[in-house]
């Protein structure tokens, strides 16, 4: 359960109708606002992008607003060159709580298709712009996608309680996620989450926190294990699979052979069309082992150690 102060729930609402303003004020007809969502037409010489933002009570002191990216360039070009989903992640790494964020996505995803299109100048490509009254199936998806997001987050507004300064509290105070880069794949993409955890409920939650996130949510698959010792000094572990076949599985075996304890491992993977078959396990344990380092979780000198020592 969130709990939001007066005075912090104030300010969030205070912060979004200034961005707001300062939206319509930049970008005038290419901005629209209904009902907390926000959409804006982005442009270039060759691409079109349209950004959809949905403003809720946590933003900007807590989360960032959900959106998505559609693309309206003609997607069945063979020139086609844009991936959402590598930007849409780019765009959640520039989020800092407390500041707002989409008129920076704006200005990021504008530099972004500016440089698509010294590419397409430069390799005598043409995308072609959809038509208004295109209804591909891409775009349907993507707005039906913000569509559940937005239903399930009035679900849960229920849940957003205000409360006196002296009452509040951060919901999950002992969580510090850190999400590793992508990996791409023959158009599958993988990105590794990992977190220290000291019991069931660390688990849960680490899980629900990763899951406010529309594009984790919305992934073919998010694997997960975790390894811990519980108060009463016992080793406890578990895994799941979420659809993919065995690799919750060797992504325990994974943190079992690096001997890392109190920690959960969850590996995001957006399915791009093409079967990897046996090599998409190592694309997860590859890119898992990767974040664990870069984490600081985990010591490779200690584990080296542990190895000479086993030698002996």
């Amino acid at each position: 359960m969130v709990v939001l102060s007066p005075d912090e729930r104030a300010q969030n609402i205070e912060e979004q109708d200034n961005e707001t303003e300062l939206l319509v004020s930049m970008f005038d007809k290419n901005v629209t606002t209904e009902e907390g969502v926000v959409t804006i037409n982005i442009k270039s010489d060759h691409f079109l992008l349209v950004l959809r933002c949905l403003y809720h009570e946590l933003y900007p002191s807590r989360e960032a607003p959900i959106f998505t990216i559609i693309d309206m360039t003609n997607t069945s070009h063979a020139s086609h060159v844009i991936d959402d989903i590598q930007l849409e992640l780019e765009c959640s790494k520039l989020f800092t709580r407390g500041e707002c964020v989409v008129y920076q996505w704006v200005g990021y995803i504008s530099e972004y298709l500016e440089s698509l299109d010294l590419f397409v100048a430069e390799n005598s490509l043409s995308p072609e712009l959809s038509p208004e009254d295109t209804e591909n199936d891409k775009i349907i998806a993507d707005i039906e996608n913000l569509q559940l997001l937005e239903d399930e987050f009035n679900a849960k507004e229920a849940e957003v309680q205000v409360v006196t300064e002296t009452n509040s509290s951060d919901p999950y105070p002992s969580l510090n996620i850190y999400t590793g880069t992508i990996l791409t794949e023959r158009k599958s993409h993988f990105q590794a989450h990992v977190c220290q955890v000291f019991s069931k409920k660390d688990v849960s939650n680490t899980m629900t926190a990763l899951l406010r996130n529309p594009k984790i949510a919305g992934a073919t698959h998010n694997i997960m294990a975790y390894r811990y010792t519980n108060k009463s000094g016992t080793l406890a572990q578990d895994y799941d699979d979420d659809g993919e076949t065995k690799a919750g599985g060797r992504l325990l075996e994974l943190i079992d052979l690096m001997d890392v304890e109190n920690l959960m491992v969850v590996v995001t993977r957006w399915y791009g069309g093409v079967h990897l078959g046996p090599s998409r396990f190592k694309c997860i344990n590859n890119i898992a082992k990767k974040t664990i380092v870069e984490s600081g979780f985990y010591d490779i000198g200690a584990d080296s150690s542990k190895k000479k020592k086993r030698k002996k």
